[in-house]
């Protein structure tokens, strides 16, 4: 009887590397544009009011005294509270040759004199 002949061993199996030099440009260059993106939305955030954003001179104050109640309905109960919206500037935009009603709050409305200047944003309507 001959003796068994040992198996001759399997060869090894070279898998390749997951990830060649192309990839990870690949990934560098996505990563880049990501952060990029991110960095210009975060430094960009807000400018959009900068055109909407104008500047006149108060040539008159009305106010109708007008309050609002607010409710807050939840499972807790009903909750109310008032507001004062019946006040309004007429501001003069030199720039634009023409007169808004601004609805302010009761302080500004009080520190607000004639010819003082204020600050605010375009009706919805009308913003860029």
């Amino acid at each position: 009887m001959s003796t068994p002949s040992p198996e001759p061993k399997k060869p090894l199996l070279v898998v390749p590397s997951g990830m060649s030099r192309r990839d990870i440009i690949t990934a560098i260059i996505i990563a880049v544009a990501v952060i990029g993106f991110i960095a210009f939305s975060v430094f960009h955030v807000g400018t959009w009011q900068s055109g909407n954003l104008i500047s006149g001179i108060v040539t008159g104050h009305s106010a109708t005294g007008d309050r609002e109640t607010l409710l807050d309905v939840s499972r807790k109960g009903v909750k109310s509270s008032t507001a004062d919206t019946g006040y309004s500037l007429k501001v003069f935009v030199k720039k634009e040759n023409r007169t808004y009603d601004v609805m302010v709050e009761r302080d500004v409305w009080e520190k607000k004199k004639d010819g003082d200047t204020l600050e605010f944003l375009r009706p919805p309507s009308e913003q860029q």
